[in-house]
């Protein structure tokens, strides 16, 4: 559920960034949606919590920094929708089953 987190707010940032067409502020949209990518595939892999942790907390600031900008209301409130997505993502990966599956706990404590 995280990695579907991670990769669809990424994707969904790259097309709040296409859709502005804003051609020279592309360049952060697409960084952050690279970063998200990767966090995803490494959630969904089970490698990495702390890289993953790294990627969620800075998209979770961006996004609320655009969120609280002066900008479209459209853009705030997409900004806004993805930073949650990126806290709860942040949350799922600190949850005892994806720690259990990432290998940081044992999963045999009942």
């Amino acid at each position: 559920m995280a990695s579907l987190l991670l990769v669809g707010s990424a994707v969904a940032f790259v097309v709040f960034g296409l859709v502005r067409q804003d051609w020279a502020n592309l360049r952060f949209p697409a960084i952050l949606g690279v970063l998200g990518l990767l966090a995803g595939v490494s959630a969904y892999v089970g490698k990495y919590a702390g890289a993953v942790l790294a990627v969620v907390v800075l998209a979770a600031v961006a996004h609320t920094a655009i969120a609280l900008s002066l900008d479209l209301v459209w853009v705030r409130v997409g900004s806004g929708v993805l930073a949650a997505a990126h806290v709860y993502a942040g949350v799922l990966v600190l949850t005892r089953p994806a720690r259990v599956f990432m290998g940081k706990v044992s999963g045999d404590e009942s």
